[in-house]
């Protein structure tokens, strides 16, 4: 977890300039001198685009309530397929880690569902999903009452509702420099799409195990240069089984409609100096072609905006840990 803070701090940084307002650092004080922990806190607020109330976890950093005058960065995290707002904080201990590294920003962590953070254009039947659960991916499993919504928009939910929100809620420094968001699995492919697809709103992504390559048949494992994408549709869900199922009936038939949400393709058509990405995935993810970095990699070592670069001085002790 604590590489992940890191992570998120660098690939900020890589936007430019440091943002206006952020609190200055100077090292890590003595134990004895250290102020009092950030805090969580779990709020409520309504979502015009999926019609209902959405929980959303907050960290707030140490310094947040003594500095009333300063405006923070903030961070969005999203989790994973079957999981929810709670993760990064009961499993990802990401509060405790950011005490640790004295994280100066705000990190807000969403209730994504299982909607992979992208406007659906499949219909769901609210009473009856709130009934038995029908429309969602793990009716068996997932809570009704908190996961049924009534529309699929969770790219405007994230980027318009939460954005809206949160800059209306805290002292944020509400702009796309003051802004990142990152994802693990399903969150990490939203993070990416999400940054890409709202380059105004968003200065840096980073993603963890992300599907960033929606269109990818084969080889697998991948061999360089022959990588071949999907252009039929036809039979595709099934053949991935449950989960390609579930992933094409949210983005639909049209394979224009997948290129408009496919990492690679919209990181090829941004153009360099747009948006930092970070992404990484394990050898075991590759294999079954789940992240595409591969794929990805040519993408980001030819577009300037992507490439590595060194952290600005607001964030440098995301470094040197």
């Amino acid at each position: 977890m604590n590489r992940w803070l890191l992570i998120t701090g660098l690939v900020l940084a890589c936007s430019g300039k440091p943002p206006a307002g952020a609190p200055p650092r100077t090292g890590r004080e003595a134990t004895a001198h250290e102020p009092a922990p950030g805090r969580v806190d779990t709020e409520q607020f309504h979502s015009d685009a999926l019609g209902v109330d959405k929980h959303v976890v907050i960290y707030l950093p140490r310094g947040y309530d003594a500095q009333p005058a300063t405006r923070w960065p903030v961070f969005y995290y999203l989790h994973g397929l079957g999981g929810d707002e709670t993760n990064w904080v009961q499993q990802g201990k990401l509060d405790a880690a950011a005490d640790r590294l004295g994280l100066a920003a705000i990190v807000v962590m969403p209730d994504g569902d299982d909607g992979f953070y992208v406007d659906s254009p499949g219909k769901i039947d609210f009473a009856r999903c709130r009934k038995d659960g029908t429309g969602l991916f793990l009716p068996d499993t997932e809570p009704h009452a908190t996961t049924c919504v009534r529309a699929r928009s969770y790219e405007t939910y994230i980027a318009r509702d939460l954005v809206g929100w949160v800059d209306a809620h805290y002292r944020t420094i509400p702009s796309r420099d003051g802004r990142a968001i990152a994802g693990l699995s399903m969150g990490g492919f939203g993070a990416m799409a999400l940054a890409l697809r709202h380059p105004d709103e968003f200065a840096a992504a980073a993603s963890h195990s992300g599907a960033l390559a929606l269109l990818y048949r084969g080889p697998r494992p991948f061999a360089p240069g022959k990588a071949e994408l999907v252009t039929d549709l036809a039979g595709w869900g099934k053949s991935v089984g449950p989960i390609g199922e579930w992933i094409q009936g949210l983005f639909g038939s049209d394979v224009a409609s997948w290129r408009a949400h496919d990492v690679v393709a919209l990181a090829e058509q941004l153009g360099p100096g747009k948006v930092a990405l970070y992404f990484d995935c394990t050898h075991h993810d590759e294999d079954r072609a789940r992240c595409g970095s591969r794929i990805m990699h040519p993408t980001v070592r030819v577009r300037s905006s992507l490439a590595p670069c060194a952290p600005s001085p607001s964030l440098w002790h995301f470094a040197s840990l």
